[in-house]
């Protein structure tokens, strides 16, 4: 299957611009088979700008108590893959490896690489011939990790709102800056959740971002956080 050329060209995040031609965008990827299974249907303190992240605060205790990231297949709920289906879009699977993440912030992404591999996955979708694409990631990450997270989205000036046991930060013209022809929104969800076995820690967070070309990137942000159960109201 043939992707388009563009997704390749914003997963370069260390560039000083984006490279936004016509080129139609995932073959240089390397990536491109699709996924049209429907999928079977299967946290709350959070920093002010520039404030640490309290180490002392606990999960809320009703929340998910061994939390593990999910495949590409069930990231979203079932009503979501549904609709996406329905776009005629194409799953084209995980990305985390080819470093392509639900954000394209140089400093985000550089906390995002820095995850171990087991404890994230990137899912991309897009509508052929790839002019509108979105990535997905969920990261687990230790309380540090969440604290900077929340640092730099505070301070880029995204909109906050505290919402569903945790904080969302929004950006409706993300990278728009770099051409007047690219219209892309960013949403960041991260919110407490008990720390996997596997992290010698008492503490940490989930981190969901979206990063979508042509889209609303808050409604796959929040429906990936319903999906995993982090998301309480």
């Amino acid at each position: 299957m043939s992707v388009p050329h563009r997704l390749l060209s914003l997963a370069v995040v260390s560039a000083a611009a984006l490279v936004l031609s016509g080129c139609s965008v995932l073959e240089s990827l390397g990536i491109g088979g699709s996924s049209q299974t429907v999928v079977e249907e299967g946290v709350g303190e959070e920093t002010q700008p520039g404030q640490e992240l309290d180490p002392a605060a606990t999960p809320d205790p009703n929340g998910p108590s061994a939390l593990t990231t999910p495949t590409c297949d069930t990231i979203y709920t079932p009503a979501q893959t549904n609709a996406l289906l329905g776009e005629v879009r194409v799953s084209v699977g995980e990305t985390t490896d080819d470093n392509y993440y639900g954000t394209f912030a140089p400093d985000l992404v550089t906390l995002l690489k820095n995850v171990r591999r087991d404890l994230k996955v990137s899912c991309v979708w897009y509508l052929p011939p790839g002019e509108s694409t979105s990535v997905t990631t969920v990261a687990i990450v230790t309380a540090d990790v969440a604290t900077a997270a929340n640092r730099s989205l505070g301070s880029a000036g995204l909109v906050r709102e505290d919402i569903g046991g945790g904080v969302l930060w929004l950006d409706e013209s993300a990278t728009a800056q770099e051409s007047p022809d690219y219209v892309a929104s960013e949403a960041h969800f991260v919110t407490p959740v008990p720390c996997p076995a596997s992290i010698p820690d008492t503490n940490c967070a989930v981190w969901i971002s979206t990063h979508y070309v042509f889209g609303d990137a808050r409604v796959l942000t929040l429906d990936a956080a319903t999906q995993l159960g982090v998301f309480t109201g």
